[in-house]
């Protein structure tokens, strides 16, 4: 079968369905490496994603240890190999068992029998590629293995078997032949997550080919665009690329996204995170490249593509420590043409002209290779090396239109600058010192170039009457809101249709634009797209009552989202739930704000908190805790139905859309258990005494079929509020509870007659009331009261918490500046 057999469809699928995912050797690095890179597949590659993986840990390193010994005298070859072998062996025996271990065992055992022969002189290996290959052919073999032993459908692929390439310093791909035989593997099977090796290729002869330096990465960039894939993730110890280098720099920033020319400048001049060859294969109209962390997968990534970045804008702050100049007299023509021709480019050259000479600027990296090539040349005293200089850079979208390029020139007027240039495509401006640099001028460069406002993404759960009125509220204050950090809401969704927009939708005619382009969605499939929002930090704003979306917490903040709920399932879930989310939260180190869930905008949470945080100890809380309930029996006088009141309750949007909810007290039950677990209570569902106001008969039929025989609730109401009279007294539902100095919790729910002079009896309609007594108020109570219900108080209260997020994440954004060395 060829390609030309594979339908138009089946390509395509591949290109919509298939992304690529590329781990280096330092995530591979022993068994807990093998098991968080199997973690991390399961849970962020798609069921038919392929993954690229280095060689584990230092096996290049190891297996170019055993060539060079080879040809000494004594045993050092054949002991670097056995510890090699251990060292394979034992990752295979840690991290499989059964029919899977025995399996790679004896083909490990088969590679190494191998290796001796070809020590041994017995078997003739004529190309060093082949040797290094092993180490990516294990990696791939043991990853495949691993993940099939967890329950995964996986198997790998010797890249090998598909890619050819003529032989040349750079490997010349044959893409044609490379791509028909990639899909052939590929296409046929779906939902199987094929773990391919980088770094090698097939020669026209047969041979094994290496893609040399960086060659896993662009490895995995080949292996997108073969498939024409939207997007590979290149995983690394670090979360992205920063605005400068944090092991020099402090203060520095993720940066959310790069241009394709920002990030190939950023290559060029040296970063330890990108290199030119990873972007030679790429489509720039489709695919995206994300550089992520494995270490801590839920932190900043950074997006590379096209995003059409129209602002000057410079990005990174970018240094060599030390860059070698090549000064290169002109008298010598056929020195001077041989130079246009290296292949490799220089950071910066310049030419003057009156001197007769010419200036060429490397990496110092690359001394090694320039050396070899002049001395090919016999180049002689034709060109000189001048060591001690170093560089920095900024790099960034039309550079020179920036305010950052002047503070650049100026801060950069007390150095010894040999040479500032801009470069020719205007994304970066490059100085040449003549001085060693000091880390103390870096941060005072970098302070004086960057102030970076962070962003927050925000996706909107719920567009009922609470998100209807946050959204408009959001967009009153915005302008306010956007002076502490860039706050967008990207996303608004219902239970079934999704309008996302990375760039930020616009909410002036939201409503409409959502019923026009908004598309069916699974919750659970947008949380692998999510963590690629190119934002700082991301929030979900749940406004439903949805039980599927609160037993999804620990999912959301696994994924590195915070919460801020007026949902009040998640906080009042059963208790496992309840202790797995609030686990989950800890250990990702993520936010949930949730003071709507209980009093709707009134600041009791918070209240409460400040009196826990200042050493007091709550004794009780008791109350009319439902704005609904409140509105109901303040109206709820003689010669009024009270099913009519609850038909206008529900029209109005004060009541759960299931007046059953607020009826039954099992709205005031949750917000009762979120309380107390707010004070540190362990109380469950049963440990409360519930006294429903719904007859048994009407609890479990339909919800039409309840409205429809609604009228029921009216004769045992009538009798209650007529008992309560006799006394003159008035009903209302109370909620509480009491801790006994033994730490012993009472709790209940129901109805209570109230003297009708008594302050819990005079409400306003919708009122709620808490009473709070403490060790410090044990005398006179604290007493909150207000709006209990109605969209717009719950509105303000959720944005009170958005004001809390951004407080909280300030504070946080100061503390954080940890770097990992790259992988």
């Amino acid at each position: 079968m060829t390609t030309t057999q594979l339908t138009e469809e089946q390509k395509q699928a591949v290109a919509d369905s298939v992304q690529v995912h590329k781990f280096g050797g330092s995530s591979l690095a022993d068994a807990f490496c093998y098991r968080r890179v199997a973690r991390i597949v399961t849970e962020y590659a798609g069921a038919s994603d392929l993954v690229v993986v280095s060689a584990a840990g230092d096996t290049t390193n190891r297996i170019l240890a055993i060539i060079n010994a080879k040809p000494q005298p004594g045993d050092t070859a054949s002991i670097l190999l056995d510890q090699l072998e251990n060292f394979q062996q034992g990752l295979i025996t840690e991290l499989l068992s059964g029919d899977l271990q025995q399996q790679l065992l004896q083909q490990s055992q088969q590679d190494f029998t191998r290796w001796r022969r070809w020590l041994a002189g017995d078997e003739d290996i004529a190309h060093n590629a082949e040797l290094l290959s092993y180490g990516e052919l294990w990696s791939a073999r043991l990853l495949s293995a691993l993940l099939q032993k967890q329950g995964t459908r996986a198997d790998h692929i010797d890249a090998r078997d598909f890619l050819l390439a003529a032989d040349a310093p750079e490997p010349v791909i044959q893409v044609e032949h490379s791509r028909e035989k990639l899909l052939l593997r590929v296409a046929p099977h779906s939902g199987t997550r094929f773990i391919v090796t980088g770094f090698i290729a097939r020669g026209l002869n047969g041979e094994s080919l290496t893609l040399g330096r960086n060659g896993s990465d662009y490895s995995a960039t080949l292996v997108g665009s073969l498939l024409d894939a939207r997007q590979v993730t290149i995983w690394k110890d670090v979360a992205g690329v920063y605005s400068a280098d944090p092991r020099k720099v402090e203060r520095v920033v993720s940066l959310p996204t790069l241009d394709w020319t920002e990030a190939e400048e950023l290559a060029r001049l040296g970063s330890p995170v990108l290199h030119p060859r990873t972007f030679q294969p790429v489509d720039r109209q489709r695919m995206v490249i994300s550089v992520r962390s494995s270490l801590k997968v839920e932190n900043q990534q950074t997006r590379i593509g096209q995003f059409q970045n129209t602002q000057p804008r410079g990005k990174v702050f970018t240094s060599l420590s030390e860059v070698v100049l090549f000064k290169v007299e002109l008298q010598d023509k056929a020195l001077v043409k041989r130079l246009d021709e290296l292949e490799l480019e220089p950071l910066v050259s310049w030419t003057e002209p009156e001197n007769h000479q010419q200036y060429l600027v490397f990496h110092q990296n690359h001394l090694d290779y320039l050396t070899g090539w002049l001395d090919s040349l016999g180049a002689g005293d034709a060109i000189t090396q001048i060591r001690g200089y170093s560089m920095v850079a900024i790099v960034g979208n039309r550079i020179q239109e920036t305010d950052q390029f002047s503070t650049f020139k100026l801060q950069l007027s007390e150095q010894k600058v040999r040479r500032f240039a801009l470069t020719q495509n205007g994304d970066s401006a490059v100085a040449i010192l003549e001085q060693k640099l000091d880390n103390r001028l870096l941060n005072r460069l970098h302070s004086q170039l960057f102030n970076y406002r962070r962003s927050l993404g925000v996706l909107v759960i719920g567009r009922g009457n609470i998100g209807t009125a946050w959204l408009e509220l959001f967009r009153q204050q915005r302008d306010r809101i956007n002076q502490v950090m860039d706050v967008r809401v990207i996303g608004i969704a219902n239970s079934r249709r999704l309008w996302l927009d990375y760039n930020g939708v616009e909410l002036t005619q939201w409503a409409d634009d959502f019923d026009r382009l908004a598309r069916p969605y699974v919750l659970t499939e947008l949380l692998r797209e999510l963590p690629n929002a190119p934002y700082d930090e991301l929030v979900v704003i749940d406004l439903t009552d949805a039980k599927q979306v609160a037993q999804l917490y620990p999912s959301l903040f696994a994924n590195g989202l915070h919460i801020i709920s007026a949902n009040k399932r998640a906080g009042s879930a059963d208790e496992a739930l309840y202790r797995e989310i609030r686990t989950i939260q800890h250990e990702y180190e993520r936010e949930w704000l949730y003071n709507t869930t209980v009093g709707a905008g009134l600041p009791l949470n918070y209240a409460i908190n400040d009196l826990r945080n200042s050493g007091d100890e709550i004794r009780s809380i008791s109350g009319i805790f439902s704005g609904t309930m409140s509105w109901l029996f303040e109206n709820f006088t003689k010669g009024v139905a009270f099913s009519s009141l609850v038909q206008e309750a529900k029209e109005r949007g004060y009541s759960e859309p299931d007046p059953r909810e607020d009826l039954s007290c099992q709205d005031l039950v949750r917000k009762l258990l979120i309380l107390a677990r707010e004070i540190g209570l362990n109380l469950d569902w049963q440990d409360i005494q519930v006294q429903s106001l719904v007859p048994e008969n009407l609890r479990d039929i339909p919800l039409n079929d309840f409205m429809q025989r609604i009228s029921e609730l009216d004769e045992p109401m009538a009798a209650m509020l007529d008992e309560a009279a006799k006394d003159g007294k008035v009903p209302r539902l109370l909620a509480s509870f009491t801790v006994s100095d033994e730490q012993r919790v009472t709790a209940q729910v129901g109805i209570e007659y109230i003297p009708e002079g008594d302050m819990l009896a005079n409400l306003i309609p919708g009122e709620n009331i808490f009473v709070i007594y403490t060790d410090w108020y044990s005398e006179m109570p604290l007493v909150i009261s207000g709006p209990g219900a109605g969209k717009h108080v719950t509105a303000g209260g959720v944005q009170s918490d958005l004001n809390q997020l951004l407080g909280k994440l300030a504070v946080g954004a100061q503390r954080s500046h940890s770097f990992c060395p790259n992988a």
